[in-house]
């Protein structure tokens, strides 16, 4: 049997069955909605219409179904409690028969199959029901959305596309007022799950933060409206259109709501007069991942580049954003720091936020008082984007910042927290001798205490001793690189007798300075944290104080044994260090190929880089011998006679294929005296 027209089908026939009344019009679903001639019958259909519109895609096969569908099982007697209602209430639509035909489907149901004919006559009597007014039509509509619930079920209404057809229903103005808005929502979060979104137009996100807007909606059900938004964002073309309409505004005001359950017409982003609502600890919960999922979507928006070509660092929604810092609510905060910082990315903007808005004294304010790690997270993120520009470091780089910032160094906190806050850090020391000599500070000015001893930059070693995590022990040696890079190349128009003062004062109060750097020259994973580390060395080992630091972790065996691999480009057994070429050669047999032009690339770099570490070691050896420094102190203050013969002997012989493995012998030997 063909699938007929709804209008033109025969009712479904059987001995006890008559056919309904000739007068009776059916009317035929369409999937545009058609204009409300009164508010109740024509919400009743407007909700009906996408509900019935999915149940009928859902068995237009009229295939048996392999699998149990319970919820269809129960659907049709729960139908049959409702039209005996509708029989009580006098309504004359032949509900009897309808009865018999209900019953008939549960049997088909049972076994497994589908009574096409009685499906699409469910739909045309609930359109009946709609237009007469009755009242227990959410009831019906419940159990047809309840149908749709299972698994089965879900998996053909996303099979058949219906997500289209479900915006169109929603667009309609009509659905502000619908008694059956949760189920309007349920079916659009299930046709919308891996549907691709490309036939939709671009006004369908809007018609999505239609449905958002509503002040009646439910907050398990306006959870479910802005996942489905989270799945538009996705999609330049809806962010584009987002961004273009306005609607950012919409979902920072549905995040104020959030707090308030009050959305004006003309929503202000304005803080000043928030007033939080009490609720229960299930509704906090619910509400909060509605707002996560918001700030999700608010911070993917503002990370396009539409938004920054469309909100300027002067614009009111920016302005909004900078007081939003200082609300009492973490999220705001949170959304706040994300949104800003996501729009910090020139020099100009974090010019104007530091010197305009003085967003930086609110951030440190934030890293002050604040406990939430995610709102922490994300200042610390946003204040290494606004340390970008050089006239920005200063400013913000004052003992203040480094002292807020300390105390994630001292204490046994969250380790991305930790290494955000030393990224920071190197950041804001990055070409700025100001940073450098504040956090060489005593931490203490009292001379009798023993914190006068210690420095900031006493705290992050710590760090890197106390902590496991590869990734905070690499921005450490980063940061310690940045400060000799500092240093070496900030000295035009500063004293050199001030230069000497905090060379003295790195390496005197600060006897493990160069420990970060062996690790970073000893590491295999990260070659370019390598290079960066060999040239960190070179530049310490130039002054005496350096080179007594740098010899003090040669003497462990896989640093030394990383210097001679670096300069001869041999293998050295048993230090725990792999030659450079094998290291290079596993991590290009890792990556995909990319043809015989990108090896030959890669290969250039690989040898380009090696120059450039032998270049930083032949000095680093070089430095050694000028300064004459012993690797162990014990044994005064002149260099041994085997070790010096040893860098002599390396620096002389860089290129040999030979006797690389005999120099670290040698050193070794010495160590065992």
């Amino acid at each position: 049997m063909g699938n007929k027209n709804i209008s033109e089908m025969a009712p479904p026939q059987s001995q006890h069955n008559p056919a309904v009344p000739a007068n009776e019009v059916e009317p035929k679903i369409s999937s545009q909605p058609s204009t409300p001639t009164n508010s109740k019958g024509s919400n009743a259909s407007l909700s009906q219409l996408a509900l019935s519109k999915a149940f009928s895609h859902l068995n237009v096969t009229g295939e048996p179904l392999k699998t149990e569908f319970p919820m269809a099982e129960q659907m049709f007697p729960s139908l049959g409690v409702v039209f005996q209602h509708a029989a009580e209430q006098g309504l004359n639509l032949g509900i009897r028969d309808w009865n018999a035909a209900l019953l008939r489907a549960d049997r088909s149901s049972r076994s497994g199959y589908r009574d096409l004919e009685v499906l699409r006559w469910i739909s045309r009597v609930l359109d009946q029901l709609a237009a007469a007014g009755f009242n227990e039509l959410a009831s019906a509509t419940g159990i047809l959305a309840n149908a749709s619930r299972d698994e089965p079920a879900q998996r053909a209404v996303k099979a058949n596309d219906l997500c289209p057809a479900i915006l169109d229903v929603i667009e309609n103005p009509a659905v502000d007022a619908d008694p059956w808005l949760h189920q309007l929502c349920t079916l659009l979060s299930i046709s919308a799950e891996d549907y691709d979104l490309s036939p939709c137009a671009d006004r369908s996100i809007e018609t999505v933060l239609q449905l958002m807007r509503n002040p009646k909606l439910e907050d398990d059900d306006l959870l479910v409206v802005i996942n489905v938004t989270k799945t538009f964002v996705q999609h330049e073309r809806f962010q584009r259109y987002l961004v273009s309409q306005g609607s950012v505004t919409t979902l920072l005001a549905c995040l104020l709501r959030s707090y308030s359950s009050i959305l004006s017409e003309n929503p202000s982003l304005s803080i000043t007069h928030l007033r939080v609502q009490s609720r229960d600890p299930e509704e906090e919960h619910q509400i909060s991942l509605v707002r996560t999922a918001l700030i999700q979507i608010l911070s993917d928006l503002s990370a396009a580049p539409v938004f920054s070509e469309t909100y300027s660092v002067n614009s009111s929604l920016i302005n909004s954003l900078v007081q939003w810092l200082s609300s009492a609510q973490d999220e705001i905060k949170h959304c706040a720091c994300l949104m800003l910082g996501n729009v910090a990315r020139s020099d100009e903007v974090c010019r104007t936020m530091v010197t305009r808005y003085q967003v930086h004294e609110t951030l440190v304010g934030i890293l002050r008082t604040g406990s939430e790690k995610q709102v922490i997270y994300a200042a610390l993120g946003f204040m290494k984007n606004l340390a970008l520009p050089s006239e920005n470091k200063s400013v913000i780089g004052v003992p203040t910042t480094i002292g807020e910032v300390s105390r994630f160094w001292a204490t046994d906190t969250d380790p991305q927290i930790q290494h955000a806050s030393v990224s920071l850090l190197r950041q804001l020391l990055n070409g700025c001798l100001a940073t450098v000599q504040w956090l060489l500070a005593s931490l203490s000015p009292d001379q009798d205490s023993p914190a006068s001893e210690k420095t900031y930059l006493s705290l992050v070693l710590l760090l890197f001793g106390r902590t496991d995590d590869i990734s905070i022990k690499v921005e450490i040696g980063r940061t310690i690189a940045t400060i000799c890079r500092c240093i070496s190349t900030s000295s035009q128009g500063v004293p050199e007798d001030a230069i000497r003062a905090m060379l003295r004062r790195l390496y005197s109060v600060h006897s493990d300075i160069a420990r970060p750097l062996a690790m970073m020259v000893s590491q295999s994973r990260f070659p370019i944290i390598r290079s960066e580390g060999w040239f960190a060395l070179a530049l310490m080992a130039r002054s005496r104080d350096g080179s007594a630091a740098v010899s003090e972790v040669l003497q462990q065996v896989e640093v030394f044994g990383a210097l001679v691999s670096t300069v001869t480009g041999q293998h050295i057994n048993g230090s725990g260090y792999e030659a450079r070429n094998s290291q290079m050669g596993e991590a290009d047999s890792n990556r995909p190929d990319s043809g015989s032009s990108g090896s030959e690339t890669r290969s250039e770099q690989t040898m380009e880089m090696q120059g450039r570490d032998r270049e930083n070691a032949l000095v680093l050896v070089n430095e050694l011998l000028k300064n004459r420094v012993r690797i162990n102190p014990i044994f005064g203050d002149e260099m041994s006679v085997i070790r010096r013969s040893v860098l002599e002997d390396l620096l002389r012989r860089p290129q040999s294929q030979t006797g690389a493995q005999d120099l670290v012998t040698r050193a070794q030997s010495e160590e065992s005296r």
